[in-house]
């Protein structure tokens, strides 16, 4: 999968766990290696058609976590690497490593509002304009299945269960939502549900693939509808006891917990609200622990607040802003859709970062263990863009909308947050993003951090509390670079 893609933001995507990089610099897809491959971070070039290159649409990768293994064993991943690259009307898909050429899908339906790998790396599917259908293609056998009437153009509208790849699709073709549920490969019919929603907007799988959960729109007010893998309704969640239903809002946006290991068990739902809060629902009964609230004000019984500041220098830092003034930041009035619009748990699912886009500088973190509380405040200058933890530990990077100086904001639970300059070319409208890199053990923690016009690999390292980032690539300067050893393959 990728963050982004051509005709999106950024000219270059990434791979899901960082490993990789593309961009397509005139006819030639350039791929790198976060690790480096050979002793190049440049791990092959692909060189298009004309009409390809001019018309390429989105690049997406096959996301390696969802391969099934059998034991706990590390698996080399590195056979399954995948590249999908899509225009309107075909779609490529090669080999990373050796570098190779698989297939192509010619005569896709023109206005395909996305394509991605599917339940594994021999099966993508593509969405249609109009919502009429969406496609999956096998490129194994050669063949393609259709499902018809499908409700979203987007992937809201779909699901794999993790491990063992059921589909779940919403559809709509009639009057009412439809939850169909789908065998893997061969795409029969498991069972077919009609949802009590009047307008569904999407649906996700739980990591640990126990649970799918429905949320209604807006409108409606507070509604998930919880299902298990054979389509049986297990619960309706309406809101916390108690609740009062008059001026509810409704439900923006929802988000699980990632499966705890060694017991691969999703925690938490989060449900994120049009009226700032955010209800907790256990994954055992899905009822509310917790309902978080993002109107309390601050004062001397407050957790750490850190507030972003520009220094006589012209840098950025963190300082103590426990005072109240430093919640004096101003509210949104772009006229964007207020409430919760992200959330965010770290690995472990012990703490829960949070945006209301009421205040949409802000980031909240929650601590959810015996007693769910209130963490940290992290006050910034700009909107927040992103928030992305580190796989392993208790790390958030935080990007914000900052055009002044590209930086990567760090937090970590045992010292204080940190402001990171990025050496790269600002960029006015503070269009940033970060990916980490899934490094294995003692490979240090890497992230790439990318721009409109550049994808830099680097790592933070601190000393004496100061914090560096270290630029390991440029794919920019790598891109405009002959290397005479790496392989290069024409399609």
């Amino acid at each position: 999968m990728a963050l982004s893609g051509i005709g999106g933001i950024f000219p270059t995507a990434l791979s899901l766990n960082g490993e990789y990089a593309v961009r397509l610099v005139g006819r030639e897809l350039v791929i790198h290696a976060a690790s480096g491959v050979s002793g190049t971070p440049i791990l092959g070039i692909i060189k298009l058609k004309e009409h390809i290159a001019s018309q390429l649409k989105l690049f997406r990768f096959f996301n390696v976590s969802n391969i099934t293994h059998e034991t706990d064993d590390e698996v080399d991943t590195m056979p399954y690497q995948r590249l999908l690259c899509a225009t309107d009307t075909h779609i490529s898909v090669w080999q990373l490593y050796p570098l190779e050429w698989l297939a192509d899908i010619d005569n896709v339906e023109p206005a395909l509002t996305y394509a991605d790998f599917g339940g594994d790396m021999d099966e993508v599917v593509v969405g249609h304009s109009w919502n009429t259908k969406i496609t999956i293609f096998n490129l194994r056998v050669g063949r393609s299945q259709i499902i018809k009437s499908s409700k979203l153009s987007n992937t809201n509208g779909y699901g794999y269960r993790p491990r063992t790849n059921q589909l779940a699709i919403l559809l709509k073709p009639e009057v009412n939502d439809l939850l169909t549920i789908h065998e893997p490969r061969t795409y029969e019919l498991i069972t077919r549900v009609t949802l009590p929603t009047t307008d569904a907007q999407g649906l996700k799988w739980s990591p640990d693939g126990r649970w799918i959960a429905v949320w209604e729109a807006a409108s409606a007010g507070t509604k998930v509808l919880i299902y298990t893998p054979e389509g049986q309704l297990f619960r309706t969640y309406c809101g916390p006891p108690g609740y009062d239903s008059t001026y509810d809002l409704g439900v923006r946006t929802i988000e699980w917990s990632s499966a705890r290991h060694p017991m691969p068990v999703s925690d938490y739902l989060a449900v994120g609200k049009f009226d700032g809060s955010v209800d907790i629902l256990n994954s055992k009964t899905f009822s509310c622990s917790v309902s978080l609230s993002h109107n309390s004000p601050i004062d001397d019984s407050s957790p750490n607040v850190w507030r972003e500041t520009y220094t006589n220098s012209g840098e950025l830092e963190y300082v103590d802003g426990s005072d109240s003034a430093a919640f004096s930041v101003a509210t949104d009035s772009s006229g964007h859709p207020r409430g919760i619009s992200m959330l965010s748990f770290s690995t472990d699912g012990d703490l829960l970062a949070t945006v209301d886009q009421s205040r949409p500088s802000v980031v909240w973190i929650w601590s959810l263990g015996k007693a769910a509380s209130l963490k940290c405040v992290l006050v910034h200058e700009d909107p927040v863009r992103q928030l992305s933890w580190h796989p392993t530990e208790a790390e958030l990077t935080i990007i914000s909308s900052n055009s002044t100086i590209p930086a990567v904001h760090l937090w970590t639970v045992c010292s204080d947050p940190v402001i990171v300059r990025v050496p790269v070319a600002q960029n006015e409208s503070g269009k940033y993003e970060v990916t980490r890199v899934h490094s294995s053990a003692g490979e240090g923690s890497k992230l790439w951090f990318t721009t409109p016009d550049d994808c830099v690999l680097g790592s933070v390292t601190r000393e004496n509390g100061q914090a560096q980032f270290n630029v390991l690539h440029s794919v920019k300067e790598a891109t405009s670079t002959a290397y005479v050893d790496v392989q290069t393959v024409s399609h």
